[in-house]
């Protein structure tokens, strides 16, 4: 496949970008059902990758295009740019991208049961669906595409079960008087902090305010999204397109210079994917690899994989 980037005509029509990223092996229990009972969503995909037959892809070494570029985002008060991972890059590009908001977010969950889906869908079906500028992917579910732990939005629970060993919380919309938005360690918070949110997105635990990462070593490397808080209270969502191991991260995120306070892990291998969507760029990231070796070679780097649950971003009012 050709790498190439596309610029739509006219001063004010937005870069389209599309990093799509090859469907790739894990032992994961997600990946293990997905060979199973997962074959349906696969075929979708496949049928997702044929309806964008016409889409414009930027894939391989074209990225390095905006290496050292920040991209401004004018509709969200909100940074786009990529650092270099090379040290801890295991496979594939070295990059991490960033996007990093500076002004008050929502960050809203959907699971596509609560919101009358007939199933998952891609990132950009969600983009459509919730109408965000952002959609990023959620953290992990099981066999039957329910979410592992807590999920909140607009004040309804979607999920409203707590997985007891996940102490990371995305929360934001406050009920009255608390922190607009933040991640929150359960290690140091009451967990009935949840009632004071509207949304509430809970997952692992990668990095704490006390600079120490939350997870083992391990050779496991894959594609990864990070949502973090820096030292100011700003929310950065950050996806790898290599893959890399979670301590090996951890570690990184410490010497990047962005200030990082608290990071989550939420899901990541081939369900780790970001989109977005303003008046000055369209951007499409799927995750290209998991803990193994690539399975669908035919299909390299065009594989776009269903979500059952995201998070979309909107700016919060002032």
């Amino acid at each position: 496949m050709t790498s190439r980037i596309w610029h739509l005509n006219g001063a004010h029509r937005p870069r389209r970008l599309t990093v799509c990223l090859k469907f790739a092996q894990s032992s994961s229990p997600n990946y293990r059902w997905l060979m199973g009972k997962r074959w349906p969503l696969i075929a979708l995909a496949i049928l997702v990758l044929a309806s964008a037959a016409s889409t414009v892809w930027l894939v391989g070494d074209t990225a390095h295009e905006l290496q050292a570029v920040t991209v401004s985002l004018a509709d969200l008060d909100a940074e786009l740019f990529h650092l270099d991972a090379s040290s801890i890059t295991r496979r594939g590009p070295p990059r991490v991208w960033v996007l990093r908001f500076n002004s008050r977010i929502e960050a809203i969950p959907y699971h596509y049961e609560s919101s009358s889906l007939d199933g998952p869908q891609s990132i950009e079906a969600w983009q459509k669906t919730t109408g965000a500028m952002v959609v990023i992917n959620a953290g992990q579910f099981d066999e039957e595409l329910n979410y592992l732990g807590w999920l909140k939005a607009d004040g309804k629970w979607l999920s409203p079960h707590q997985h007891h060993s996940w102490m990371g919380l995305l929360v934001s919309g406050p009920i009255r008087g608390h922190p607009w938005a933040g991640v929150i360690d359960l290690k140091q918070a009451n967990p009935n902090v949840v009632e004071n949110y509207r949304h509430v997105v809970q997952s692992m635990m990668l990095l704490d305010d006390q600079a120490q990462p939350r997870v083992r070593d391990s050779d496991r490397s894959a594609c990864r999204t990070i949502i973090a808080q820096d030292q100011d209270g700003r929310i950065l969502f950050m996806v790898s397109e290599g893959a890399v191991t979670l301590a090996d991260l951890a570690r990184w995120l410490l010497t990047t210079g962005l200030g990082i306070s608290r990071a989550m892990n939420m899901d990541g291998g081939i369900e780790s994917q970001l989109a977005i969507h303003t008046s000055e760029l369209e951007l499409s990231l799927y995750g290209q690899y998991g803990t193994g070796t690539a399975v669908f070679d035919a299909g390299a780097g065009q594989i776009r994989y269903p979500l059952p649950a995201v998070i979309a971003v909107r700016r919060a009012k002032q």
